[in-house]
């Protein structure tokens, strides 16, 4: 038996990165998981390669901006599948930038916000953006999962996914991100408190985690095994996804129930802002 066995799971952001490493360890013990993207796919990527896990998944189009299609995507989940037991709030992400106050077009593009007809209005709509992917939109999600849990048996598990960005001492290069994921962590003790019992808020603050997007922006060219940028981290080298989605499994599976509005850092033991200048490099390169 799974630690998950019948449980349902929406994992948003699960075209690639973090958020594939959370649905397949989900799918491993046991979840059915329903993975969102802003662009359809065939299939949740990977999931075949998993024992019952083509059966066992769902890959839907979700754009996680707009509060309608949210409401949508979880009315069509719990259409299919009868309720919704667990939520990872994965989807987010920005890019790193040399100055707030001046957004270069180049990054604007690569992390895919509006395009602004000026420097000004780029520079706004970059970091309304970040703001929005990565506090409001898992506020949406989470209140629209939230509202089927409390209509269905048993304790729901919500799981945020931050950054260490968010840490107290600042996030320069990430300045709205950084904002972003300090609300995120924060709004995950709030909701613990008003939510429990019904469901149970907790957070993971990501260090350096090794995905595609983190060796195309982040690693430095010159660099791009990471042999010195992980010199400040003191394990060494960068977190896996799967080692993300372990954790997930972890709180998800009745164990430790009593875990709640906790913020579970997961990079390695780094200081905070250590990597902020070795990591903007990636960024300077191309620009």
């Amino acid at each position: 038996m799974g630690e998950l066995d019948g449980k349902v799971a929406v994992v948003t952001g699960t075209s690639r990165g973090v958020g594939v490493g959370i649905a397949h360890e989900l799918l491993r013990a046991g979840a059915t998981v329903v993975g969102c993207s802003r662009n359809p796919l065939p299939a949740l990527p990977g999931a075949d390669g998993i024992p019952g896990g083509a059966e066992r998944s769902a890959q839907w189009v979700c754009d996680q901006g707009d509060y309608r299609a949210i409401d949508e995507f979880v009315d069509r989940v719990v259409d299919s599948f009868g309720r919704i037991d667990i939520l990872v709030n994965n989807a987010g992400g920005t890019v790193p930038a040399p100055h707030a106050e001046d957004i270069p077009e180049l990054v604007q593009k690569i992390q895919g916000a509006p395009r602004g007809a000026d420097d000004f209005e780029r520079t706004v709509l970059f970091h309304s953006f970040a703001i929005q992917m990565n506090l409001i939109s898992p506020l949406w999600f989470a209140i629209r999962v939230f509202r089927q849990m409390r209509e269905q048996e048993g304790t729901g598990s919500i799981i945020n996914i931050s950054s260490g960005a968010g840490h107290p001492a600042g996030a320069p290069t990430l300045v709205s991100y950084g904002a972003a994921k300090a609300g995120l962590n924060h709004m995950t003790r709030s909701l613990a408190e008003e939510w429990g019992p019904t469901a149970r808020v907790n957070c993971l603050a990501l260090g350096p985690t090794m995905t595609d997007n983190f060796r195309s922006f982040v690693l430095p060219a010159d660099d791009p095994d990471g042999s010195e940028y992980f010199d400040s981290v003191p394990m060494g080298r960068a977190g896996e996804p799967s080692e993300v989605g372990r954790t997930c499994v972890f709180l998800c599976s009745g164990e430790v129930d009593y875990i709640s509005g906790t913020t579970i850092e997961i990079d390695g033991g780094m200081l905070p802002g250590v990597l902020y200048e070795s990591g903007l490099k990636a960024i300077t390169d191309l620009l």
